[in-house]
């Protein structure tokens, strides 16, 4: 829970006193994970239908994990308020020099009063910026752009001009401790870190990540300094209007963190489910392709579809209800007719090489083509000699011999022949060989002597085929070597066994089984990636639309305290207007207001006039003001439009707020800080000054605005030279001017906190005071509006006293006419006497 501890002002008459407000739960402190967890019990509690009451559970069950995830280390959004202490900044906006400020930390009104361009906004806009580590008002709201995708014409420059980046630090305090915040901007005015160090008892700065604690939603739920211009600004639509006002509700980190979070499951449960849907779909269609092509091969075959089902819970069993169990290798088809012609052509080769050489084939046969070969080299020898090349003696007549051997084995050339066919014919079968030992290795019921069998096999095979590789089909010694040790182990009956075994494992129906399997692996892959996930889908899409709900009953619960709370602000601001704030309807994208107009009828907020709709932004802010952990607020031009009754309303606004927190208002306006002071007995004015060529801020202490006219017309009378005469007025009309004023500064003031003491309206009196067109009617209508009760002699009547004769040359001098002047000096004695006489006077 959000706990704040709130300074409030001791009683009038004991300005150095100050009170502790006790440490209480307010409407719209940030919600907490124990808040949110109460709620979704009771929505579970109330849910009727199962799948809606499981759905609020599983969303307790994850409230319950993200509380206990909950990071332990300090959040500064925890415990008493914080108080603002002083402002750094450097190169930011129209800050081109380095400037600071300290401010008062006890309850009460700061005023920064100056005229546009003095740096006033300066001062408000780098508070929030430290603050909020951002130059947006608040995040979730950003201005509009243009056509062009352009900045717009009027967004504020951050970084001064010349500068190359920009800085602002703000240090916050209470009790013992002290937070700095430090943003750092570049040239394009954006901020690019933020760095804060948290302090205790005076002890080292110790580093800490704000943005990782609920500070971020601190800052957006009660934004701690509010400039109209920026508001106005940014809330165009109805859509800005919602998100302001739902910032204001505070529905805070926990709840954004858990709605995220809920967010993020069904999202991916979401994506889960799709990812299965797809690959199911994929895995259909390859379904599909593959009994397309065993149907192709056999149409005969009975083929069963595959039972399809929505969901699919249990993969081991669907599996094997459609005998897709077998996740074998893809096989090479070894028929029985495939076997049958291999063995035809072993056998084929075996008797045309009996053929070929009979049962003791002679030499000559067996190298009949070295012969030949031989026999055509002699051919080609003019002079052979008489001496034979095989056994190298001599021998008149070895051609002749040779002639006669080879024209004797010719007759076996057709033989030759058929041999080199049936080896071609057996070549194209020996492929069948090894589907069969590849087949029996990838099988796991073989015996060691089998497996071995096999490999033998194989490996003869493939000396048989190197043997053709090298020699061709020609019957030589290589050849029909590798030939006969192949058939010796081919034609026996392991070879038979072996056969029969591939024959089985091969067989069509479980290659067609095997191959579907196949096709399925992409998406079993991704179902044992996804199914859970996706089986939990729809629980997750339930659960999203309970935090939906949750988030539609706190924000009506919560803005139907906002619209009392804000009505009351906008009464308080509006009520003489006849305006009212009848109702508020908050939605997901939208904020309606009924408004009510002074004839009883509702009003567009169109209708509005400036001032009344700068009324009724601050509302809101105010209806929410006492929550939060920052012990102050800030408030940049809040009388944007404002007439005198609004003016005066305001001012009692803030001097009510300032009871338990300091206010800092920067205003152009003389009138709020005239009210100001006359209502708020802590309350402290400073003048804000820029040069606009160096472009320094300065910020001095200042008084009611009587005394600065005064010290200017002593400055006058002490540095202006006795004879002006090219000067457009002398200086004595000068000072008398000034003394005019003076008094009727301090004559205003007189009459504004007598009516605030007797509980008159300040409107009316001020207008009746208006209506003198003189000093001295002005004089006798303050007379007439201040009671002559006033616990001794009446102020303006003293007044009156100590201006005497004074009064007609200052009244003269205001409209040009010039007297000689006996003494000035004395007749700022006397204005100075007189204004005190006003300003100081205290009614009971």
């Amino acid at each position: 829970m959000n706990a704040h501890r709130h300074l409030a002002s001791g009683p009038i008459g004991d300005p150095g006193e100050s009170r502790i407000e006790p440490t209480v739960k307010t409407d719209f402190d940030l919600l907490t994970y124990a808040e949110l967890g109460e709620e979704i019990r009771q929505a579970a509690e109330r849910a009727t239908n199962a799948a809606k009451k499981e759905a609020w559970k599983n969303l307790l069950t994850l409230t319950q994990s993200a509380a206990g995830e909950q990071n332990e280390e300090w959040d500064p959004t925890l415990g008493e308020s914080w108080s603002l202490t002083s402002l750094e900044v450097e190169g930011f906006q129209g800050a081109t020099r380095p400037f600071s400020v300290q401010f008062d930390s006890t309850p009460g009104v700061t005023i920064f009063h100056g005229p546009n361009g003095s740096g006033k906004s300066t001062i408000a806009d780098g508070i929030r910026t430290a603050i909020s580590g951002t130059t947006d008002w608040w995040a979730a709201v950003t201005p509009g752009k243009t056509r062009s995708g352009k900045t717009p014409l009027w967004e504020k420059v951050n970084c001064a001009r010349d500068s190359e980046s920009a800085t602002v630090t703000v240090t916050l305090a209470r009790a013992d401790e002290s937070l700095t915040i430090t943003s750092h901007l570049g040239k394009d005015g954006a901020v690019n870190t933020v760095e804060s160090y948290r302090t205790q008892n005076s002890g080292e700065p110790v580093p800490v990540q704000i943005s990782a604690t609920s500070w971020p939603y601190a800052v957006e739920g009660h934004p701690p300094v509010f400039s109209y211009a920026d508001v106005e600004r940014r809330v165009q639509q109805h859509e800005d209007l919602q998100r302001y006002i739902k910032n204001l509700l505070a529905l805070g980190g926990c709840f954004d963190s858990l709605d995220s979070r809920v967010a993020d499951l069904s999202l991916s449960a979401a994506n889960s489910s799709k990812k299965l849907t797809a690959a199911k779909k994929s895995a259909m269609s390859a379904v599909a392709a593959v009994d397309q092509h065993f149907h192709d091969r056999d149409p005969s075959h009975p083929f069963k579809d595959i039972e399809w089902r929505d969901n699919i819970s249990d993969i081991s069993s669907w599996l094997a209800e459609n005998n897709l169990t077998d996740r074998s290798s893809q096989l090479p088809e070894v028929t029985e007719s495939s076997l049958q012609d291999l063995n035809k052509s072993l056998r084929d080769v075996d008797r045309t090489i009996e053929e070929l050489h009979g049962n003791h084939p002679r030499i000559h046969h067996r190298l009949s083509d070295p012969l030949h070969s031989l026999h055509s080299e002699v051919q080609l020898i003019p002079e052979p000699g008489f001496v034979c090349p095989v056994c190298d003696s001599e021998a008149e007549d070895w051609v002749d011999r040779l002639s006669n051997n080879v024209a004797g084995i010719d007759e076996l050339r057709v033989k030759r022949q058929a041999v080199a066919h049936s080896f071609s014919r057996l070549r194209s079968h020996l492929p069948e060989i090894l589907s069969v030992v590849e087949i029996l290795a990838q099988g796991n019921s073989l015996s060691d002597s089998e497996r071995s069998f096999a490999e033998d096999a194989a490996a003869r095979t493939s000396d048989l085929l190197k043997a053709f590789e090298t020699f061709g089909t020609q019957p030589v010694a290589d050849v029909i070597s590798s030939f006969v040790r192949l058939r010796d182990r081919i034609l026996r009956d392991e070879w038979e066994k072996a056969a029969s075994t591939a024959i089985e494992l091969s067989n069509f129906t479980r290659q067609w089984h095997r191959s579907r399997r196949a096709a399925l692996e992409p998406y079993l892959s991704v179902w044992f990636d996804e199914h859970e996930e996706a089986e939990s889908a729809p629980l997750w899409e339930a659960t999203r639309k309970c935090i939906g709900e949750l988030s539609d009953r706190l924000m009506k619960a919560r803005a139907s305290r906002f619209e009392g709370k804000a009505g009351k602000q906008v009464r308080k601001l509006l009520e003489d207007a006849g305006i009212s704030l009848e109702s508020l309807n908050l939605t997901r994208t939208r904020a309606e207001l009924e408004v009510q107009g002074a004839d009883g009828r509702t009003m567009e907020l169109a209708m509005l006039s400036a001032g009344q709709r700068n009324a009724f932004l601050l509302a809101p802010l105010f209806a929410t003001a006492d929550a939060g952990p920052f012990g102050f607020l800030v408030l940049d031009d809040p009388v944007h439009s404002f007439d005198e009754i609004r003016v005066d309303r305001l001012a009692a606004v803030i001097s009510d707020l300032a009871q338990f927190r300091r206010v800092i208002v920067l205003t152009h306006d003389e009138r709020l800080k005239e009210h100001l002071l006359a209502r708020s007995s802590r309350c402290e004015a400073f003048a804000v000054s820029r040069d606009t060529v160096t472009g320094e801020i300065d910020v001095q202490p200042t008084d009611e605005l009587w005394r600065v006219l005064i010290q200017d017309a002593r400055s006058v009378w002490k540095w202006s030279p006795r004879q002006s005469p090219t000067g457009y007025m002398t200086e004595s009309q000068i000072i008398r001017g000034l003394l005019r004023q003076a008094l009727d500064d301090a004559l205003r003031q007189c009459v504004v906190k007598y009516t605030l003491k007797t509980g008159g309206s300040v409107t009316e009196a001020v207008t009746k005071l208006d209506s003198g067109l003189t000093t001295q009617s002005r004089m006798t209508l303050a007379q007439e509006i201040i009671s002559s009760n006033t616990g001794g002699s009446h102020p303006v009547e003293r007044a009156l006293q100590a201006c005497g004769h004074h009064l007609r040359r200052w009244n003269n001098a205001a409209h040009g006419q010039d007297e000689k002047k006996p003494d000035l000096n004395r007749e700022i004695d006397a204005g100075e006497e007189a204004c005190s006489h006003l300003g100081e006077f205290s009614f009971r």
